[in-house]
């Protein structure tokens, strides 16, 4: 069932100064992926989110805005059964979390922070933040860097893979939340799109997954995997 998740290759191109990109999530068939106010959603049926898993222990980091972190408190671990694994496999690869989070609200309760955390996260912020927040969250082993932010006062995307590059990073899994994935969607950034399919209607209130769609890319090399209840679609972004 998953062995078309083996026949990706999550590696930067040669010469490549930042890791390759890979965007993925769960959206409903209405394009939700997120319940009134941000709520969390269980979308992904048990086939697609056992995908999901597998897809993070093929990369060195994982991504997550700070909406995610304080809306859904996250381990942003690997989760499988021995049985879900290729044969011969070795120890699972647990992912570096990274978080974006702008002005620094990342609670010094999460989940990521507490002394039972596989990996501390490294947080990503702009120069105008909470200075005594960096000074808890580094004593909680939280790794804080500073960016610089873009002309929108987003943090800079190509900033962040150029540090992750040179933290020897080389592959990056994305997973959200919504203003996440529309500043990957246009960033022209992201080499892979994996988007799972759930056959749910959310309705008029749900977060939908990409805010402006006139931004986002047109793909190619598609293909679609059927995963109990779920599609997951398969394609490489291309940009004009």
């Amino acid at each position: 069932m998953y062995r078309f998740l083996s026949d990706i290759s999550f590696a930067p191109d040669e010469g490549a100064r930042s890791p390759h990109v890979t965007l993925t999530y769960a959206q409903s068939l209405d394009g939700k992926i997120a319940g009134r106010h941000g709520k969390q959603l269980i979308l992904s049926g048990p086939q697609s989110m056992t995908a999901t898993h597998i897809l993070r222990s093929k990369h060195d980091a994982i991504l997550v805005g700070i909406g995610t972190v304080l809306n859904d408190d996250p381990r942003l671990t690997v989760r499988l059964n021995p049985e879900d694994l290729p044969q011969g496999s070795g120890p699972v690869q647990h992912p570096q979390p990274i978080i974006l989070d702008s002005t620094l609200r990342f609670p010094t309760t999460a989940k990521l922070v507490l002394p039972t955390s596989l990996k501390k996260p490294w947080i990503f912020t702009s120069p105008i933040h909470d200075f005594q927040r960096k000074r808890d969250l580094e004593a909680l082993g939280a790794k804080v860097y500073v960016l610089d932010v873009d002309a929108q006062g987003h943090l800079s995307l190509p900033d962040l893979l150029s540090t992750l590059h040179q933290l020897s990073i080389q592959s990056l899994m994305v997973e959200g939340g919504a203003g996440v994935i529309s500043s990957f969607l246009k960033s022209g950034l992201v080499q892979s799109f994996l988007l799972t399919i759930a056959p749910v209607y959310v309705g008029v209130d749900g977060i939908n997954a990409v805010d402006n769609a006139e931004a986002a890319p047109v793909f190619e090399n598609i293909s679609y995997h059927t995963l109990g209840r779920d599609v997951m679609m398969v394609a490489r972004p291309h940009y004009q």
